[in-house]
């Protein structure tokens, strides 16, 4: 009995001399899994405050594109009303002409115009009929005079009103440019933040996460570069410009060679919305067009997939001379900060786009200036 004592004794002491050692061993381990998991959620705290702050440096960026977009549509919504004003003085302009020429058709008939009013005035039966005929007379002079005073105040505004919407046309060109300018920033942004965004949060992911965000970084890094390079995009005619020589720019010599059955399809889509206007950020009938919306749209329907923006089309096409154009490749413009805008070429040196006055077919020698290239659709 006292041997069976001392042994659940010793069972007891071995046991607590366990119990103490466990404790003490995975105590520690509890204690720093703890520590990791405080840290973690720190860390994914500091990340998610990253991507946000990402985020509103787009949200700022957005902002200021839709300042611009108000102000462009201001000018539009001015230069309808010169329009309509324009449309109105030529009208009265119109009438009034009409009336003057039937005056002076009559007026030719006699000797002279004092003739006429003469005549009238020597034909009174009295002197009360005679004061009736000069006030008549008096009337239709001040009448006949008026109306050419109202002609030539007329004339005069309308020179005014056309100076008026030339300057609010220069006025919405620069407002175009400077969004598809605007436009083609942001890319460069979304596709860079984007691949910052899928770094950090790689940080904080699983294995298997992290693979598929480390892939989806690559993906929006090379996007950003491809972008990033075009910011560099050099006009064609202002590379080939002499410095302080004072010879003209070279000129360039477009193809006009046959198009697809594809490109003659979209080509066709394209002109049914001819006079439309100009939409930002536009991609279909039912909301207007923006120029690589018109492009992307019109394609879609003779079943050509396109990417959304001009720089994006600019990346999916195959580049070619301007010399190997043909009908339905498209042509590139830039501002002096990346490839902001497209058209489909039509030949003979002319396009249809999306531009500042709307949906157009316009020749290639203004935009000339801007031209980048023509990509080929593949």
């Amino acid at each position: 009995m006292g041997k069976r004592n001392k042994w659940r004794k010793s069972m007891v002491l071995a046991l607590a001399l366990a119990g103490g050692l466990l404790f003490n061993t995975i105590q520690p381990t509890e204690v720093h899994a703890e520590e990791t998991s405080q840290q973690m959620i720190e860390k994914k705290a500091e990340i998610d405050a990253q991507v946000k702050k990402l985020q509103e440096e787009l949200t700022s960026l957005q902002k200021e594109i839709d300042e611009k977009v108000k102000v462009f549509k201001q000018v539009q919504a001015e230069i309808k009303e010169v329009d309509a004003s324009i449309a109105e003085t030529k009208k009265r302009i119109e009438q009034r002409s009409k009336i003057l020429s039937e005056r002076m058709a009559a007026y030719q008939a006699q000797d002279n115009t004092v003739g006429v009013y003469l005549n009238v005035v020597l034909e009174a039966k009295s002197f009360a009929d005679l004061m009736d005929r000069v006030v008549a007379v008096k009337t239709l002079m001040d009448a006949d005079q008026e109306l050419v005073d109202q002609q030539e105040a007329d004339k005069a505004s309308l020179e005014q009103q056309k100076a008026t919407l030339d300057e609010k046309q220069k006025e919405l060109q620069k407002q175009f440019q400077e969004l598809q300018q605007k436009e083609s920033e942001m890319e460069v942004k979304k596709a860079e933040n984007e691949a910052k965004s899928l770094a950090l949060k790689a940080q904080i992911a699983t294995k298997q996460e992290e693979e598929r965000l480390e892939a989806e970084r690559k993906a929006a890094e090379e996007e950003a570069a491809r972008l990033r390079a075009l910011q560099a995009a050099t006009p064609v005619v202002q590379a080939t410009q002499h410095n302080g020589d004072g010879q003209q720019p070279q000129k360039i010599i477009v193809g006009s060679g046959a198009g697809t059955a594809s490109s003659g399809d979209a080509i066709s889509t394209a002109k049914q919305f001819l006079g439309r206007p100009y939409v930002w950020g536009g991609s279909n009938p039912t909301s207007g067009f923006d120029c690589s919306g018109l492009v992307q749209w019109s394609y879609k329907q003779a079943g050509v997939s396109l990417p959304r923006t001009a720089s994006q089309q600019y990346l999916a096409t195959q580049r070619i001379s301007a010399g190997e154009a043909r009908v339905g490749d498209l042509v590139f413009f830039s501002y002096g900060s990346g490839v902001a805008h497209v058209g489909i070429y039509l030949g003979n040196n002319t396009m249809i786009d999306a531009q500042n006055n709307g949906v157009v077919i316009e020749s290639l020698d203004w935009w000339n200036q801007y031209l980048v290239g023509f990509g080929r659709i593949q």
